[in-house]
């Protein structure tokens, strides 16, 4: 059998590592794992390869082709995923990259920067020379290998999403909390919902993340405590039916133009990623809530262009200190109406989306987690539980709250929060739950 020659992409949680593959074997996840131990002897991999994102490959020997002849030629320019140790060396950094050894005409012995080694040789800006890659080159191996890593730059075009319902209460309740900082604050939130047929998504509640934020943007905490809420909120959300559907961000008001920030379209294209398993269709939604020149709450819904999703998928795209833009890679080329483009305005990128107004099936007391001056206790359970019997609400109904049952993993595992949440959906919770519950808020017989 003739060489296969081709480039793998390998996404990681560190970026993106280019590898060339040149073998007459079958190219299966096992044989692509050795050659990347080889290429690359000092990143790590501590999971499987796999063909989506975020998820494992169940047996090494698998075909990298899903359905096809393995034995033919891997698809130049193929994304695997995994995740490597974070010490390994980024991809591009000069741990990553070769060096070479030089005498200098003093008779000194000369490391050189893999730059200074390959400069004017390099395939592209951070890549290997040609040769390096593969010693014959057809002109049509070559355009191939060079389309991949141009892009020609299109507008936003039409949303694959439809429209947004979004709940009005969990809506007010968030720009409530951005208008009470008089918008000078940023804050972020993901949308928990259904996507409804005609794809069409139903925003059912909002929740807000630990987070520390200023006026230019938010960075999420990374805490033991932020990923076990995390993983609670997407447990009870899943004994809904519900998922993530989209997030929300706002922040205080702009110059004329500027609509996205490189930080928000990264985060976009990431979780639009992530909820499509790749650069596919997605009805994943961002919406976005500041206040016009009148002082109005302003909402607004896109998605992004699947072009935005490969590029960030590609590490083409970075952030700049100009706001309203991204920068291009040096390694990858842009093109905006026929020219060459070192940044590219975010609008670029924007597919708008209608939004609705909705009324959801839970209610919205309770405080809300990760806010500050929203405190979650035992008293406001106990208020909250107070209204049982007044002006027709039961028991279910006031506990039919997110943020509520969510206050309820602090105290109960996530095994009596299943049964709870069942005796929710069937608007019967088993008396012990009542007991125990109301015993809690001190409000006894609320039940």
């Amino acid at each position: 059998m003739a060489a296969l020659t081709s480039l793998i992409r390998l996404r990681t949680n560190l970026g993106v590592y280019r590898i060339p593959v040149s073998t007459s074997s079958p190219l299966t996840l096992s044989t692509i794992t050795s050659i990347i131990s080889t290429s690359l002897p000092s990143v790590i991999l501590t999971h499987p390869l796999s063909f989506r994102p975020f998820t494992l490959a169940s047996d090494p020997t698998e075909p990298l082709v899903d359905g096809t002849d393995y034995t033919s030629r891997l698809p130049n320019g193929a994304m695997l995923y995994t995740f490597v140790d974070p010490n390994s060396p980024a991809p591009g950094s000069e741990a990553q990259k070769a060096t070479k050894k030089t005498i200098t005409k003093e008779g000194n012995l000369e490391v050189q920067s893999y730059e200074q080694s390959v400069a004017g040789q390099a395939f592209r800006p951070g890549m290997l020379p040609l040769r390096s890659m593969k010693k014959h080159w057809t002109l049509a191996e070559f355009q191939e290998m060079d389309s991949a890593f141009q892009f020609k730059i299109k507008g936003g075009g039409e949303s694959f999403c439809k429209a947004v319902k979004l709940e009005n209460s969990e809506a007010n309740s968030f720009q409530s909390y951005l208008r009470d900082r008089e918008f000078r604050q940023c804050r972020m939130g993901y949308l928990y919902g259904r996507v409804a047929e005609g794809e069409e998504v139903e925003v059912e509640f909002v929740y807000e993340p630990m987070q520390e934020a200023d006026d230019t943007s938010f960075n999420l905490v990374e805490t033991e405590e932020a990923e076990k809420e995390m993983e609670n909120v997407e447990e009870i959300a899943g004994l809904f039916g519900l998922k993530k559907v989209g997030w929300i961000f706002g922040h205080p008001p702009r110059e004329e133009g500027f609509i996205f920030s490189g930080e928000e379209i990264l985060t976009a294209a990431e979780l639009q990623l992530e909820a499509a398993d790749g650069v596919e269709d997605t009805t994943f939604v961002t919406v976005k809530v500041t206040v016009d020149s009148d002082g109005q709450a302003e909402f607004n819904a896109f998605t992004l262009s699947k072009q935005a999703m490969e590029m960030v998928a590609e590490g083409a795209l970075e952030l700049m200190a100009e706001p309203g833009f991204c920068k291009v890679n040096e390694t990858f080329t842009a093109i905006v109406e026929g020219k060459e483009a070192k940044k590219i305005d975010n609008a670029f990128w924007l597919q708008n989306v209608a939004i609705k107004q909705g009324e959801g099936q839970y209610v919205s007391w309770f405080p809300k987690a990760n806010r500050d001056g929203s405190i979650q206790t035992h008293a406001a359970l106990g208020s909250q539980l107070s209204k049982s019997g007044k002006k027709g609400f039961t028991f279910e109904d006031c506990m039919m709250d997110f943020q509520a049952l969510l206050y309820l993993t602090k105290f109960f595992p996530m095994s009596d929060i299943t049964n709870i949440v069942e005796g929710l959906k069937k608007k019967k919770i088993e008396d012990g739950y009542k007991i125990m519950i109301s015993s809690m808020a001190g409000v006894d017989g609320a039940y």
